[in-house]
């Protein structure tokens, strides 16, 4: 029972860049905000639709914008300790929205992932189970007076029904997702194939619904800007693909409204745009291709900058070798040749080793 307070924390971002392949100064955003700023902007009703209706939908609009309602986002059940005590464990979805159509009433989630999580069969079966637990309790809650002794003990009457959880893992990290997508794939049933297919017959199993979004096929399935960031990010890790993407874009990275900067800020990781987000937060529209361009030549006259001390720092170097080298031919101790150039006998033996 204890173990449910694990999936209370938020997950822990885990990038890795190669400065020869980004474009910008990547620095790790403080935890959680990434995805803090990720699901602001896909709250937006018609991104969120238009997520749900790509995946399961193929890109048909089955799920109206305005048939979408937020739902509470966190969800407590009560539990018994192992000192019976009652203990109230709370679970915080990233996004939860109530979908109700003519015949249909379900509830949609999204949980979001800037990292691969290994355990995620188990993480979204416990924040699902939960839903459903809530349900019963409020099921329970508003009973009727006669129930059978079978309903009693259930605390679920035989007519009840539940309403469907359906959870999407967005996942917009750089690394391929190599992570479980069920839970039998997180169980360790032996060496025996035989035995391992007869017991997963028996075992219950959970999926999970994986959104991939930097290697998502068939991107025309979605009708919204989900389109263009999602293509944006399957080229972003190659600056000049990416500097030609936001280039043949240009009408909509022009104009970003401020939700949808932050969310490129956190998919980018770039702390950078952040910052110059947070300057330009007082305007209506904000320009990204003109920021991709600022910190570009930023980091390009960072680089020239770098070459120009590292050139300075390995002229140094060879002109000591060659001072050292001629000091020694005309007979000078270590110690004087140590003294005049400043470094250690240790230092000037391992110079004139090289030079040798």
């Amino acid at each position: 029972m204890e173990s449910i307070s694990y999936f209370k924390t938020i997950s822990v971002r885990d990038f890795h860049f190669d400065d020869n392949d980004y474009i910008f100064i990547k620095e790790d955003l403080p935890m959680g905000q990434a995805d803090v700023n990720v699901n602001l902007w896909l709250k937006d009703t018609k991104r969120f639709a238009d997520l749900f209706n790509a995946i399961l939908f193929q890109g048909k609009a089955v799920i109206l914008p305005e048939n979408l309602h937020p739902s509470p986002e966190t969800t407590a059940v009560s539990l018994q300790d192992a000192q019976g005590k009652n203990v109230v464990k709370k679970q915080y979805r990233d996004i939860i929205m109530n979908w109700q159509d003519q015949a249909v009433l379900m509830l949609l989630a999204v949980e979001s992932q800037t990292a691969i999580h290994y355990a995620a069969p188990l993480k979204v079966m416990l924040y699902d189970s939960m839903e459903y637990a809530e349900q019963v309790r409020v099921k329970w809650k508003e009973r009727p007076p006669r129930l059978s002794s079978a309903e009693f003990l259930s605390r679920f009457q035989k007519n009840d029904k539940l309403i469907p959880v359906i959870t999407l893992i967005f996942y917009y990290g750089t690394e391929e997702w190599d992570g479980p997508l069920e839970l039998h794939q997180m169980f360790d049933l032996g060496t025996e194939k035989k035995h391992a297919e007869l017991m997963k017959k028996y075992l219950p199993n959970y999926h999970i619904n994986l959104v991939d979004v930097r290697r998502l096929k068939n991107l025309e399935s979605f009708q919204s800007d989900l389109q263009i960031i999602f293509g944006m990010l399957q080229c972003s890790q190659d600056k000049y693909a990416l500097r030609t993407y936001v280039a043949n874009h240009k009408d909509y990275f022009q104009k970003l409204d401020l939700e949808t900067y932050h969310a490129l800020g956190a998919f980018l990781n770039s702390r950078q745009l952040m910052e110059i987000n947070v300057e330009k937060n007082e305007r209506e529209e904000l320009d990204m291709c003109k920021a991709l361009e600022d910190i570009y030549n930023d980091g390009v006259q960072d680089g020239m900058e770098q070459g120009r001390r590292s050139g300075i720092a390995e002229g140094e170097a060879s002109h000591k070798k060659e001072v050292a080298f001629q000091m020694q031919k005309l007979g000078y101790s270590l110690d004087a040749i140590a003294a005049v150039l400043r470094e250690s006998v240790d230092g000037i033996s391992q110079i004139l080793a090289v030079v040798g």
